[in-house]
């Protein structure tokens, strides 16, 4: 019965193990391209990477109902506003650039297959928050008003203030004002995740 006891012991002990390494593997496989398209736009590289784990959970598959995809849910109006941003003449020849890739002959990606490209995804998710933190930049709390444009639109954030209050209200007063609870709940997660990251030294800038 004892030797059963240990045996079923050992068994548990390597499973926890085991979930704790392929947690570990799923959290930081992209840590060095988020640190890569961090840098490139001037961010926090522990923030992008709060931000991909609330998006998306570190899944390049990652689809939302709102046609968001990829690692940094990036939307396709997001989309459209980055290629026009580039002057490219599409969405693949932006992309193209990232990746130093051309598609193949006869080969136009749709959409969906760009943003599911880690790299893509990253890129253009920095180039869109590092753009909402220069719109917000003469806020009291900058972070709090673009991650809560990220999630819910900037036209949303605007309803939420007015012009008069922006600069002096706090970041919890503007929390609480959010009036949709996914993107209160967003916005408190990635702030505390992001501050954990930070306490732990995890991708900070380089």
């Amino acid at each position: 019965m004892r030797k059963r006891l240990l045996i079923l012991l050992s068994v548990c002990l390597l499973a926890a193990v085991g979930v704790l390494v392929a947690r570990r593997y799923w959290t930081t496989r992209y840590d060095k391209l988020i640190a890569a398209a961090a840098q490139q736009h001037g961010l926090d590289p522990a923030l992008v990477k709060a931000i991909v784990y609330e998006e998306s959970f570190f899944s390049p598959r990652a689809r939302s109902s709102q046609s968001a995809v990829g690692l940094m849910q990036v939307t396709p109006v997001v989309a459209q506003e980055w290629v026009e941003a580039t002057r490219s003449r599409s969405l693949s020849e932006a992309a193209a650039a990232i990746t130093s890739k051309a598609p193949p002959l006869g080969h136009e990606p749709g959409f969906e297959e760009t943003f599911g490209d880690p790299a893509v995804s990253l890129h253009v998710g920095c180039w869109y928050l590092q753009s909402l933190l220069k719109r917000y930049r003469e806020e009291t709390d900058p972070l709090s008003f673009a991650l809560a444009a990220y999630n819910a639109g900037p036209s949303n954030v605007e309803r939420w203030t007015s012009d008069a209050e922006r600069s002096k209200i706090t970041r919890d007063e503007f929390i609480a004002r959010i009036d949709f609870p996914v993107t209160r709940g967003y916005v408190q997660k990635i702030i505390q995740r992001y501050d954990d990251y930070k306490r732990d030294g995890e991708l900070t800038r380089q």
